[in-house]
């Protein structure tokens, strides 16, 4: 069985909420049994994101949680761990309202890790991202461009691929945001580094324990199968390098 943990946070709007929640109500829910839903700290009411939510309604239990605590240091590691931590089955599906997922991302997902755990293998799965916030060199993008003229809620995520200003990425085998492994793989490499709070290497740093503390595979499947919705954040190289090497180089 598996639990969705999903994550909404300050720098996305409740149009990116929207187009998010539709594309996660397009999976297949065959072997899923509860999602968790975590507001960290938006400007948004929870009424205000219950009327996007209840648009489209999911096929199973949801458990919200809304946490008001006006926080700073609360970001991405925060998040994960907190909503993962509360997953009851023994698989997570995370996912976060910066990504619209391709229809079929969690039943590809699921297929894989089937044959791997068949093989004996810890993993942790991802697949290929099509960019649109930012460039290669993590540069905000100030172009806007209207998503829903590509009609992606009837053909599918992969029509954002006519999106001007996207790249390519495919390095989620290192560093993904839309991810599919066990929880106890989690807890095996000791949770996200909350200690570590900037943009640019928390995830990195947690997929590497990964590897090398918990003995998992992390592969990304050769298929675009989310799409990174364009948003604002600050993007501090610098600060988010101080925090990788005070906190052991990212363990």
């Amino acid at each position: 069985m598996i639990d969705i943990c999903f994550v909404h946070f300050r720098t996305l709007n409740l149009e990116h909420l929207d187009a998010a929640w539709y594309s996660l109500s397009k999976q297949d829910f065959s072997g899923v049994r509860n999602v968790f839903f975590l507001d960290n700290n938006t400007e948004y009411s929870p009424d205000s994101i219950l009327s996007v939510l209840y648009r489209y309604p999911l096929p199973c239990p949801l458990w919200l949680n809304f946490h008001k605590h006006g926080l700073s240091d609360r970001t991405q590691s925060w998040s994960v761990n907190t909503v993962c931590k509360a997953a009851l089955s023994p698989w997570v599906f995370f996912t976060r309202t910066d990504y619209i997922l391709a229809f079929d991302c969690l039943s590809k997902l699921w297929e894989r890790a089937e044959g791997l755990t068949a093989q004996g293998l810890r993993c942790f799965l991802s697949g290929w991202c099509w960019q649109m916030a930012y460039d290669r060199e993590a540069r905000n993008i100030d172009a806007q461009v209207d998503i829903e003229q590509y009609n992606w809620r009837e053909l599918g995520m992969e029509a954002l691929l006519r999106h001007p200003y996207a790249f390519r990425f495919h390095e989620t085998d290192q560093d993904a945001g839309v991810w599919l492994t066990r929880k106890e793989n989690l807890a095996r490499a000791g949770w996200m580094n909350e200690g570590m709070v900037s943009w640019g290497f928390q995830q990195s740093t947690f997929q590497r324990a990964l590897r090398n503390q918990a003995a998992v595979h992390c592969e990304a499947i050769q298929d675009y199968l989310f799409a990174h919705q364009h948003h604002y954040a600050e993007r501090d190289f610098g600060k988010a390098s101080q925090e990788y090497l005070n906190h052991g180089g990212g363990r």
